[in-house]
């Protein structure tokens, strides 16, 4: 299995500098997506590094299965411009997707920064541990309490449980919106509006191609093609792709070619709120789905260029099967949409990072939260909104950044 290290656009971090949320610019950020990785293919280049933790790779050398070539060819036959690295800044059309693997091996987080052997002697790890809340001094985070009532003290306590999970810690600590917290009977330590809320996500629908014959046995190499919406402006990140991979299915059996729509830049937010204050229940999370009816038009755009590609004859003369027959109009076209659409799940923003705690910032750009001391969060859920890539490297960047921030005040 491997992870996709595909960044997103330059203009991503810049939206974050522009919403207040100052050193988050793409030159302020672009050295810490260069220190974790090492480009096996363009680590030359300034915007790419080449001696960090994570490998990442297109497998240049290996030639596209027969139906992925016919994809690219696909692509191109349609308007997509070929990008031979989609990491570059302004990098818009189809191409390879960049992979953070070793020998068609995923590299994990754990396996680059975590090395056996190169564990360091400060670091403890508790597995299978589940955090029941932090311990507060008035507003001073103190330590955190574990779910078998285990206290761990700290000098500074800094969340890292994801999009979900650390939303659900700050609301069982008392850090949240008032009323939810009385409402499941939570004293209120730090009134903070903006904590579960504003989570968002990247959306997708999928084309079946019709492909019926067997997989190659492996690798398993992606393409995808970035685009403008019609009601996105050219200076901002594009907000739709087009996601190919080989066919994939059970060895020796017929396999599936799909072509997946992805809604990069999507309006539609959801929450993380609690159910109960007992830690071991989980969190009741609504995903934003498509309520916001811009984001079903968007993602409907995507489908007709996903059925333009899939109709060309370099992919229908490898595809026995027809494709499904297209919507009769436009509101067929959005009601499938809806009824399709799933979460690819690449979820943020739920403890957002900015500068006013009144219009629903959690922490402040070095990732404090609002109206605490001692206390941090350094994980997806304090990105301002969704990048137009998918989120692994966006994480790791600001994990990098944070750490420097933190070692820096230590």
């Amino acid at each position: 299995m491997t992870r996709f290290a595909f960044r997103g656009s330059a203009a991503d971090y810049d939206h974050w500098a522009a919403l207040g949320n100052q050193g988050w610019g793409f030159q302020d950020v672009l050295p810490y997506f260069t220190r974790l990785e090492s480009d096996a293919d363009f680590g030359e280049q300034p915007w790419h590094g080449d001696h960090g933790p994570l490998p990442i790779r297109r497998y240049l050398d290996l030639e596209l299965s027969e139906v992925a070539a016919a994809g690219l060819l696909a692509l191109e036959a349609v308007g997509f411009p070929l990008v031979a690295d989609h990491n570059r800044p302004g990098a818009l059309g189809a191409g390879r997707m960049p992979m953070n693997a070793h020998d068609g091996v995923r590299v994990t987080t754990a396996d680059a920064y975590l090395p056996i052997g190169g564990t360091p002697p400060n670091l403890t790890i508790r597995p299978d541990t589940q955090v029941a809340e932090v311990i507060l001094d008035g507003t001073r985070a103190q330590g955190v309490r574990l779910l078998d009532g285990t206290v761990i003290d700290a000098g500074w306590v800094v969340l890292s449980a994801g999009t979900y999970g650390t939303p659900a810690i700050l609301l069982r600590s008392g850090i949240g919106p008032a009323e939810d917290l009385r409402s499941v009977g939570i004293p209120v330590r730090v009134d903070l509006p903006g904590v579960g809320a504003n989570l968002a996500d990247h959306g997708g629908v999928d084309i079946d191609c019709g492909y019926r014959a067997p997989a190659r046995a492996a690798p398993i190499l992606h393409l995808v093609a970035t685009f403008h919406s019609a009601s996105s402006p050219s200076d901002q990140p594009p907000d739709l792709l087009l996601w190919l991979s080989d066919p994939r299915g059970p060895a020796g059996g017929p396999a599936l070619f799909e072509i997946d729509l992805v809604l990069l830049k999507p309006r539609s937010k959801g929450s993380v709120r609690l159910r109960s204050p007992d830690p071991a229940e989980p969190p009741l999370i609504d995903l934003p789905s498509l309520r916001d009816p811009f984001d079903v038009e968007r993602l409907a755009e995507g489908y007709r260029r996903g059925l333009e590609v899939a109709s060309r004859p370099e992919i229908r003369r490898l595809c026995a099967d027809p494709l499904p027959p297209p919507p009769r109009d436009a509101e067929a076209l959005r009601g499938l949409v809806r009824a399709d659409s799933y979460s690819l799940p690449h979820v943020v923003g739920t403890c957002s990072m900015g500068t006013r705690p009144e219009d629903g910032a959690v922490v402040d750009p070095s990732g404090c939260v609002h109206g605490t001391q001692r206390l941090s969060v350094v994980d997806a859920s304090i990105m301002p909104d969704a990048p137009s890539g998918f989120t692994h490297l966006p994480t790791i960047m600001l994990a990098e950044r944070l750490a420097d921030h933190l070692a820096a005040q230590h």
